[in-house]
């Protein structure tokens, strides 16, 4: 299922201004992707929250950084 945000999305000029600082230059359909990709990772967190309270997604966040320093 793609979650797509009810709420105002960037546009391409404001993205560019926000990857700016890069040195990598990215086409306009390279930042829609990333936009895209972006706006619905932060709608499951916010289902994870909503759902679950922060201090499940605390919890999840906190697992994976221990899971990342064991393992690297």
């Amino acid at each position: 299922m793609k979650l797509l945000s009810k709420h105002h999305k960037l546009s391409l000029p404001e993205c560019r201004k926000a990857v700016s600082k890069s040195s990598t230059h990215y086409s306009d359909e390279q930042l829609i992707k990333i936009r895209d990709w972006l706006d619905n990772l932060a709608d499951i967190v916010l289902a994870i929250i909503e759902k679950n309270g922060i201090d499940k997604m605390n919890e999840i966040i906190d697992r994976e950084k221990h899971n990342k320093d064991e393992s690297g």
